[in-house]
Order: structure tokens, then sequence, then C-alpha cells
């Protein structure tokens, strides 16, 4: 049943958490009568719930009206458009009663800071410098734009970026599109900047729905698809929202119109996986004014309209039903959980003959220390492992390197260039450094699209080579922990033994939503294996990492800045002097990329690696978490011992009463979900 409005999914969310609530009681009086539950994982799903809104993250190139089309769906003139490249950070859009901008800094603050910075902002970072942590500042609404743009607009705008001592302004509107919990966030333009464009990537994996704005009627240039290929889709990011704005602007003739829409369809239909139904030709401009009007027509007219209706319909029955589905489904898991392992483990034990209980624990006790060494076992395998895949990381990114290296000469020489060297010698620092930027910016686009390649192909298959390894190489001990677990447990309390559950299944269920992530994910939850989600988590990552660590370009812009005085000197004629200058920064690049190979090579495989431990660290906590579940049942139950046969009878009695609780709420999750799906 699908989720048929924003109202309705509030009501749902408030169901789950009404259930939420009743366990915690019930994990309380568990508690009170002597068990030691973990109300952790509970407690991650409460705040998951609670602090999960749509965000909207909309990313474009300068100039192509992405504050005008936020501004359109917001129905005011909320964002400042600019007329020139300088937006330096993320700007965030939410629902507030009143009118509010606040500014929240880096942590840590850039080593210098511009001096642009204003007087209030120094004096409050001054303030709270020395405290590692500085907190949110306030802003008039209306003086926006002076602290989102760069601070020195003469100076290099990657140097400029550095010194912002702010990561994101919030701005809180009583917006009623955001009164739904949409949180909508413009994002710095693609082609402003290197760094700023960082700034976007950055941002990716918090994001829920992904708009990239083109421009009619110069739609799906080569690097706004490149763009959409190498840094959104490969992070796994496939249902995106293309918006062709300034649709006003085509000829008016109406068969050239449909040939404008149906050749659009065709060049952005294949990437995005919503197809047709993801594509909009629209006028942000008509749209709003429409709106600020009261012009329902103009509105109708504009093309907006369809879009929001599909943006509403995407988050509510896509990420809506994804975000309750990935909060209920490991609270089932976790249900099943603290019944089965803990409570009624618990009180099948009070129902057996407590005088033997000395004797059944002191019997099954080397089980559990034989499981403890399998689960030692388990872990240094896991460990040598990743600490192995960390050299084959590190050899394979070296011998990418070494590949682009061979290529760069033959990319440089069929290089087209727009700016040209002069022999003139008063317009010569001026075209150098639009050479130099030219040329640096296509061998950058060129390395990380051959790195994006060497990330889909060559990367992808040696994680899931790992993944397979590991599982033939822990398979069997998993297997073996399990079976003494389950030994020990049927000993002391005589609760039966599972059926035929494998390993890696119990691994999974057991890791109650600790790794249900972001939107890249999808309705991925505990069903999946253990397996299958760190691949997938290890290869967005390794998106992520590649294109920022491998390849330090603002380190070779540095270098280049010194070669240029001894070329004006060798040469004279404008196209000799091109040609050789582009020699020289080819020669420059390769000299960079050689001599940081080695360092970001280690640098790169220690990050990805480290993400992938970390993941696999799931499994030893799951495994400590079986063998404390089973020792604290064994603490209380010598504790019993002492009771009276009375008050052992009302402990029963409350226990029963708990599971009884208990699958009260798993079933009302259960009809739930139902509804959900």
């Amino acid at each position: 049943m699908p989720i048929i409005s924003f109202d309705d999914m509030k009501e749902k969310k408030s169901q789950v958490m009404n259930i939420l609530l009743d366990i915690a009681e019930n994990i309380d009086e568990s508690n009170k009568l002597g068990l030691s539950i973990n109300g952790k994982p509970l407690l991650d799903l409460k705040n998951k719930l609670d602090d999960d809104n749509f965000k909207v993250l909309v990313i474009g190139e300068f100039k192509h009206g992405k504050s005008t089309f936020i501004n359109s769906l917001l129905g005011e003139k909320i964002l400042p458009a600019y007329s020139r490249p300088c937006t330096a950070v993320i700007n965030e859009v939410k629902y507030g009663g009143n009118k509010k901008a606040t500014l929240f800094f880096k942590n840590p603050l850039p080593d210098q800071m511009s001096e642009d910075i204003h007087p209030e902002i120094l004096k409050h970072i001054n303030k709270y410098k020395d405290t590692g942590n500085i907190p949110p500042f306030e802003i008039d609404v209306n003086q926006l734009k002076d602290y989102v743009t760069i601070p020195d607009p003469t100076k290099d705008q990657a140097d400029s970026i550095r010194e912002l001592p702010y990561s994101k302004v919030v701005l809180e509107y009583p917006i009623e599109l955001c009164r739904n919990g949409i949180e909508v966030i413009d994002s710095p333009g693609l082609n402003e900047n290197q760094a700023r464009t960082k700034v976007t990537e950055e941002y990716l994996g918090q994001a829920d729905a992904i708009v990239f704005v083109f421009k009619c009627p110069g739609i799906a240039s080569q690097n706004e698809m490149d763009y959409i290929e190498d840094q959104i889709r490969i992070r796994g990011y496939k249902d995106i929202f293309m918006i062709c704005n300034g649709f006003d602007q085509v000829d008016d003739d109406e068969d050239e119109k449909e040939k404008f829409v149906n050749d659009g369809y065709k060049k952005l239909s294949e990437y995005t996986d919503l197809g047709k139904k993801g594509i909009f030709f629209l006028s942000a401009k008509i749209a709003l004014k429409a709106k600020i009007d009261g012009n329902e027509n103009n509105y109708k007219t504009s093309g907006l309209l369809g879009f929001e209706k599909s943006l509403s319909e995407y988050l509510r029955n896509k990420r809506g039903q994804a975000k309750l589905i990935n909060i209920i489904n490991p609270c089932i898991d976790y249900l099943d959980t603290i019944n089965n392992k803990y409570i009624s483990n618990y009180l099948n034990s009070l129902e057996n003959n407590i005088n033997d209980l000395n004797l059944r624990i002191k019997n099954a006790t080397p089980k559990l220390e034989i499981a403890e060494q399998k689960k030692d076992l388990v872990v240094k395998k896991i460990n040598f492992e990743v600490s192995n895949l960390k050299n084959d990381f590190s050899n394979s990114i070296c011998n990418q390197y070494k590949k682009i290296i061979e290529k760069i000469p033959k990319f440089v020489d069929e290089m087209d260039i727009d700016n040209k060297m002069s022999s003139n010698p008063f317009k010569q620092e001026k075209q150098k450094e639009a050479l130099e930027k030219e040329v640096i910016e296509k061998l950058q686009k060129f390395v990380e699209k051959e790195m994006n390649e060497w990330i889909k192909d060559e990367l992808t298959n040696t994680i899931n080579s790992f993944m397979e390894s590991l599982k033939n190489e822990i398979g069997e001990d998993l297997n073996l922990f399990y079976s003494y677990i389950d030994d020990y447990r049927y000993e002391v309390s005589g609760v039966q033994k599972p059926e035929d559950i494998a390993a890696w299944e119990r691994v999974t269920a057991g890791i109650i939503g600790t790794i249900v992530g972001g939107p890249a994910y999808g309705a991925l939850g505990v069903g999946l294996g253990i397996g299958e989600i760190v691949k997938r988590s290890a290869i967005l990552l390794s998106a992520a990492f590649a294109i920022g660590l491998l390849f330090p370009v603002g380190e070779v812009v540095l270098a280049l800045g010194v070669i240029g005085s001894g070329i004006y000197q060798m040469i004279t004629g404008g196209k000799a002097l091109t040609e050789k200058y582009k020699e020289q920064l080819k020669k420059t690049f390769i000299e960079k990329i050689e001599e940081d190979k080695l360092k970001s090579s280690k640098e790169f495989a220690e990050k990805i690696s480290k993400d992938i431990a970390s993941k696999l660290a799931v499994i030893e906590e799951v495994m400590d978490n079986e063998i404390k579940a089973e020792k604290s049942k064994v603490e209380a139950l010598l504790k019993d011992k002492a009771d009276s046969e009375e008050a052992r009878n009302q402990k029963k009695n409350k226990l029963k009463q708990i599971i009884k609780n208990i699958e009260n709420d798993q079933n009302e999750l259960i009809v739930l979900k139902q509804k959900v799906i």
C-alpha cells in the first residue's frame, strides 16, 4: 500500500515510535528482573527515526538557474542569485517558524583564515577556538550573501575556499514544502572551482534525492554527463531527477519544442533509472514569479508542478518507504534476539530444577570457552585478510598510476586548447594563467575518469573476490562458534537448538541495523548478507576516496607556477610558446604524480582497508554479544537460587507477560510493514 501523503508518512512514523517506546519499557522491566539487555540498538533506531528528514541535494553548473530553481520550489526568493561564480558553502533550507540563518563552522578551523571575515565572526571564533568546537552563529537572513561568497575574489579560488571558517549555512523558513520534513540543499556550482566541487561531492552521501539542473537549450554537455556518471552514479545514486531549466527560451515553434524534448529524453534517460519520469522541462523563473504573484495558470504552464508531484511521490514511496523499513526490519530482528536469546531462555531456565543449575553450568562451560576461542580465531583471520587486502589495494593503485602516466603524453598532445599564448609580453602573464588552468582542469578530469574506470572494474572485482575468499576462510569457524554456543545454551537452559540456520545468516541477523545506511543502499536492510553490505559500502567509499585522495591537484598547480619565466626567454612565437608551455605543464604534471604515487597509494589503501575493517568489525561485535548474553543469563540465574519459590513464580509470571507484550509489538510491526511495502 503506497504512502499516500506526508501526513500518512508522519502517522506511520508515529506508530513505529510508539512501538519502540513500548519495547523500551519491556526491556526496562526485563532488566529489573535480573537480565542485562543492551537497549542501545533500540535507542539508535529511535534516534534514526527522529532525525530522518528528507534531504534533496540540487546540483548543477554555475549560471544554469540552480538557485532560482530552488527558490521556485520554496515559493520565495530565499537564496540569492549571483552574477559571478562565488557560492562557497552549502546552503541548507529547512522548516522553521521564524526566518533564521545559522552559520556552522569547520572542525578543525583552517590554518589561515581570510582577513575579510566579518568582525563579529572573528570575535565569536576567538572566543571558542581553544575549546576545539566553535558553536553555530546566527546571522541576519538579509546578510546571507555576505557569508556564502568567497571572501576575496581576487585570490585563487582554491586558496580562498580553504580560508572560509564555516562549513554550511542553515536557513530556516516557514515554507510549506519544508514543513513535511524536506530539506533543500543548494550546492556550489560544479564549474565554479575544483575545491567547491569537492564540497558538493562530500555532501552526496547525505542526500535522499539528487536533482541535477541543466540549462536549455544547451543541455547534456560532456562535462555534465561525465560528472553524473563518474561522481553521482558510481556512488550508487541511480534515481536522478534531471531538470532542463529555461525551457521558455527554446524556440516557440511547437514542432521544434517537441523535437527538443524528444532529443532531451534520448540524451538523458540512460543516465537515470527513473527514465523519462525523472526528466522535466520547465522554467523556474516563470514558476517562481507565478508562485509569488499567485498566478495558478502560469504556475501550471511553467512545468514545475509535474516535478513537484514526482519528487513528492519519490520521497514518500521510495525513500520514505525505505526509511521506515530500515527501522522496522532491524526492530523485528531485535525483538527476536531479546525474546529468544534472553527472556524466553531465562524463563525456560527458571522452569528447570534450580538445584541442578551449578552442575549444568559446570558441564557446559568448556563449550562456551571453545566458542570464545573460535571468536578470537575469526577476528585474527579477518585482520590478516584485511592486511593482505591493503597490500593488494596499494599495488593495484600503483599500477593504475603507471598506466595513467603512460597515457598522459598522448592525451596532452591531442588536447584542444582554447587559451593560446601570445608573443606580446604584456598579455603573457594572464594568458599563461588561463592556459595553466585549462590544461590542469582537463588533465584532472582525464585522471578522474581513468580512476573511475579502475574503481568500477578492477577495484570492484578485488573487493568481491576478497569477500568470497573471506567467507570461505572463516565460514567453518563461524559454524563451529554457533554450534558450541547452541550446545552451551541447550545444556544450561534446555532451549532447543535452531534448525539449520547458516552462520552468516545468524551474524547478519545480529547486526540490528548498524550498517543500514543512506539512500545509496536503497532499501538495503539486515535481510542481506553482511558480505554484500560490506562490498557495496566499500565500493561506494572507494569512489569517494579515489578522486579526493589520489590526486593532489592543488600542489600540482603550485608547482606549475614556477616554470613560466624560463619559457618566455626561450620562445617568442605565440603558437610555439603555447606548445612549449603545454609541454612543460605535461612534464611537471607527470613528475608530480610520480613524486606522490607511493604515498597516495598507501594512503588510499589504508583508508579503504580501515573502512572495510570497520564494517567487518560487526562480526566480532555480534559474536561478543552472543557470549555476553549467555554469561549475563547465568549470573542472573545464580542470583535466583536464593529466591523463594513464590518469588521465582512472580518473576516467571512477569517474564511471561513481557514475552506476550514483545510478541504483540512484533506483530504490530509486521502488520505495519505490510502497510508500508
